[in-house]
């Protein structure tokens, strides 16, 4: 007699079957050879550096940034000093002066958040995209212009960079950066049918005008990231991950900082599961 644990053991089986299949079949049939036009005019791009204490590491953030082959008079930096206590504020000072040819804004503010950073950048953003970076993430220099041509297509309003691990060191930075590499491959294949789940901070590229039209994110969400992505996708439009462009950021180098950081990923997601559960 078929015992109940037998059952289930199968039924597992070919639920796990399904799925590899299904997303072989996506992989496989998904990769069509879209063309898009190099950029023949570079379109205003605001760049946005939320900061919570990252005085050790904002100012290699905004090296990153003013090095893109991106024209310069064409980027709008916006750092957003959310209330740190440390020396972030005096390192990012520095830097502005240091470099007086570019267009840099501080603005100071109470700890209020990641999401109310964001939205304080965007209210007074003036580029036709709108671009997320980590104060602890790192962009190639090519990612504007790879990333750009994607929003020929009128329904996407996102667009994502390939996200590793900068300078993996110990070894649960170095499981981190396997395990980054295996989401972007499956968030590879979930671009090819829509359902990319999440556009991280670092360096999502935003068609302005429509993170605008949504109130841009939420304040009160523990995974403000995902959150605009649901409503993104709610309202059909198109997130595309690329493969072909970078982004390092910095991942926690002990367990604590991983169950700290992945605490609140779950909660989040799970909060949001319900909130779009329709």
């Amino acid at each position: 007699m078929i015992s109940l644990v037998t059952v289930i053991i199968w039924l597992l089986y070919l639920i796990s079957m399904y799925i590899v299949v299904f997303w072989l079949l996506v992989l496989l049939d998904g990769h069509k050879k879209n063309k898009f036009r190099e950029l023949k005019k570079y379109p205003l791009v605001t760049i946005s550096i939320p900061a919570y204490n990252e005085q050790d590491a904002i100012k290699k953030t905004l090296s990153s940034v003013i090095n893109l082959d991106y024209p310069k008079e064409k980027l709008e930096i916006i750092i957003v000093n959310d209330g740190s206590k440390d020396n972030t504020k005096k390192v990012v000072q520095d830097f502005i002066s240091a470099h007086p040819n570019y267009n840099i804004k501080l603005i100071n503010q109470e700890n209020k958040g990641k999401g109310a950073a964001l939205n304080r950048a965007l209210k007074i953003s003036k580029g036709e995209f709108f671009t997320c970076l980590d104060a602890d993430s790192f962009i190639k220099d090519d990612a504007l212009k790879v990333m750009l041509p994607r929003f020929q297509d009128k329904s996407v309003a996102v667009v994502l960079p390939l996200m590793k691990v900068a300078s993996p060191r110990n070894v649960i930075q170095k499981i981190q950066w396997i395990e980054y590499l295996i989401n972007l491959f499956y968030k590879n294949i979930m671009s090819l049918i829509n359902c990319v789940h999440v556009a991280p901070g670092p360096f999502s590229v935003y068609r302005a005008k429509v993170l605008k039209s949504l109130n841009g994110f939420d304040e009160n969400n523990l995974a403000e990231d995902l959150e605009i992505s649901l409503r993104l996708q709610k309202h059909n439009y198109k997130i595309v991950q690329l493969m072909n462009t970078e982004v390092y950021t910095n991942v926690p180098s002990t367990i604590k900082g991983v169950y700290k950081q992945r605490n609140r990923w779950y909660k989040g997601t799970m909060l949001n599961m319900f909130k779009y559960k329709n």
